[in-house]
């Protein structure tokens, strides 16, 4: 250990205060370090990439699932009800499509780590 890091697979894996171990970054260096360990990837960054496109995955799917349940709603005949459908609708489009940004980055980003990895 050196300088509050510890170095594992010829990657430094920060050590986290207490409190954060339950952050995200925390969660994702666990899973990712889970993965070079299990052999399922080549280097530290490259399990973090490969963790972040699995959670922006799941979160795509689960936006994708809430649209469909919004867009299957029938108009209920109340202005306020069916504008608010209507707002949730255009939200969670604007949302998938930030995730699908998100997406291509991190593909971008998981593509530059293998080919210099």
């Amino acid at each position: 250990m050196r300088d509050g890091r510890r170095i594992m697979s010829g990657g430094i894996v920060p050590l986290r205060r207490r409190g954060e171990e339950r952050s995200a970054l925390a969660r994702v260096d666990v899973a990712a370090i889970e993965l070079l360990v299990g052999g399922h990837a080549t280097n530290l960054q490259a399990a973090r990439a490969q963790i972040i496109l699995a959670d922006l995955r799941a979160q795509l799917d689960q936006m994708t699932a809430v649209l469909a349940d919004v867009h299957g709603r029938e108009p209920t005949g109340d202005p306020e009800i069916d504008d608010t459908n209507s707002n949730l609708i255009t939200a969670i489009n604007q949302g998938i499509v930030q995730i699908d940004l998100f997406v291509a980055q991190a593909r971008t980003f998981a593509e530059g780590i293998t080919q210099t990895g």
